[in-house]
């Protein structure tokens, strides 16, 4: 299996609305505004995609399972 760390278009939107929805308008997000992370775990099949807010701790796993 090789390490392609890059999301699926379904994934994509999932992130595009994890993204919106932890905006945080309210909040100084320092110059870049990177509060977001992605996080790519390889487990020999494929790999997960968690995807993680830094300033309310909120995640979730966006992982596209009809890859798999």
């Amino acid at each position: 299996m090789e390490n392609r760390f890059e999301l699926t278009p379904k994934e994509l939107k999932l992130a595009e609305e994890f993204e919106k929805q932890h905006e945080h308008k309210d909040v100084n997000k320092g110059v870049i505004g990177g509060h977001i992370s992605y996080t790519f775990t390889p487990n020999g099949i494929f790999r997960g995609v968690r995807i993680t807010c830094s300033i309310c701790g909120d995640y979730e796993d966006i992982t596209d399972y009809s890859v798999w």
